[in-house]
């Protein structure tokens, strides 16, 4: 017979990942600590981008032939860059939306 599903078997879903949240950093507020995971993933796709147009300027000069990896490379950049302008766009929706509330 299988054996009923319960909360106490379950254990957090990644590793190293503990069950009690975790309290924010008293010196950050909660605007400032959203403004720099943003720039940090900003940042984070800037990076994948230069990784990608590197990758192929070295496949278009000759130094590299694994196209895959370029390849692969690039269109990483490319899908980060299309969920931050996503994420943009929705931040600017909803930024709009509570502009146009009546008071």
């Amino acid at each position: 017979m299988v054996d009923p599903i319960s909360q106490d078997h379950l254990g957090p879903i990644r590793p190293g990942q503990s069950a009690a949240p975790t309290a924010p950093d008293k010196g950050v507020s909660g605007d400032q600590e959203f403004a720099n995971l943003f720039r940090q993933q900003l940042e984070q796709v800037s990076q994948m981008q230069s990784e990608a147009e590197a990758g192929i300027q070295n496949l278009l000069t000759g130094r590299t032939d694994n196209i895959t990896e370029v390849f692969t490379t690039a269109r990483k950049a490319e899908v980060a860059f299309s969920l931050l302008m996503e994420i943009r766009n929705k931040l600017v929706d909803a930024y709009s939306e509570l502009r146009q509330m009546r008071v």
